[in-house]
């Protein structure tokens, strides 16, 4: 015999599909209103990466950034030891000093020989004239002949010692920008603004050549990834801007109002590929998708590398 509270239990049973039903239909017409036709795409936000490295060569005295730590560009970030360098600096100073001081008493002595050369080219002109007039004899003119010969020689050797004394002076010019270019590179510095991401070297090291220091972000303009699907492409154009939407504290979204801030899409891909495992579209993941980035002013500094976003038209 039934009871009251069987006959309660059947409507209930029968009611219960309806029920979720209803749920379901609640629940999708939600998620559609949470992520209607302007949204494109999930991403996460990734920096362009910079690695580090030397051209010189020695023991690394110090480094002065550590991984997370901001940099500017052009800062001084590593050290390397430079005592071998400027001892081959201060040497070539010397030869230089040497040289310049060789050049220096050779010039005088040029201009001693220069103007004995022109006395003597006075003298010889002088008996030459005599000579044809008949007033000396011919063997004084042949003697001052072959003084002014010999005069002139040793003025053009004299040329040359001061033209080969500068040539030297150049070549240890030379030498010494390449030495401070050297010293120059032992002084590693960041190529942009952002954040260390890696440090492979510690003080008391060797740095070789080629070898890396530091890798480094690029912050203050980043980029995301996301797919969209082939009828999506249509709506998408280079440098059109869209909309980049960060999580809360809490967790959940807020609207255009809220955390957002401006990108451009900055390049579409030209061939389909499949959704990668960790991008979820709005279409079935197993269908091919187009790779989009957009490119992150990150004047605000809330962007961070890995940060999970959205994109949205």
């Amino acid at each position: 015999m039934k009871t009251e509270e069987d006959a309660l239990r059947i409507p209930l049973k029968r009611m219960l599909p309806a029920a979720l039903a209803v749920f379901a239909a609640l629940v999708i017409g939600g998620c559609d209103k949470t992520t209607g036709k302007d949204f494109l795409g999930s991403a996460v936000v990734e920096a362009k990466t910079y690695t580090v490295a030397t051209t010189a060569q020695g023991a690394i005295v110090a480094v002065l950034r550590d991984e997370g730590q901001k940099v500017v560009k052009d800062e001084i970030i590593a050290i390397i030891d430079t005592i071998p360098l400027s001892l081959m600096r201060q040497e070539i100073l010397a030869n230089r000093g040497d040289v310049n001081a060789t050049i220096a008493a050779q010039v005088a002595q040029n201009n001693a020989l220069a103007s004995d050369a022109a006395g003597a080219e006075r003298e010889f002109t002088r008996i030459d004239g005599l000579v044809k007039k008949g007033s000396a004899p011919e063997q004084q003119r042949d003697n001052l002949g072959t003084a002014l010969q010999s005069s002139q020689s040793r003025l053009a050797a004299a040329r040359h010692t001061i033209a080969s004394l500068k040539a030297k002076n150049d070549g240890q010019a030379i030498k010494l920008a390449e030495i401070e270019d050297q010293i120059q590179r032992c002084y590693v510095r960041s190529p942009v603004s952002g954040v260390v991401l890696t440090r492979y070297r510690n003080p008391g090291e060797v740095a070789a050549p080629g070898n890396p220091f530091f890798e480094i972000g690029a912050f203050d303009t980043l980029y995301a990834d996301f797919f969209v699907p082939q009828p999506m492409l249509a709506a998408l154009s280079y440098n059109q801007k869209v909309h980049i939407r960060l999580d809360t504290r809490d967790g959940s979204k807020k609207d255009k109002s809220g955390i957002t801030v401006p990108g451009i899409v900055t390049w579409i891909g030209s061939e389909a590929e499949f959704s990668p495992k960790n991008i979820q579209t709005r279409q079935s993941r197993n269908e091919l998708v187009f790779r989009v980035r957009a490119t992150i002013p990150n004047t605000s500094g809330l962007l961070k590398r890995g940060l999970p976003v959205e994109v949205w038209q």
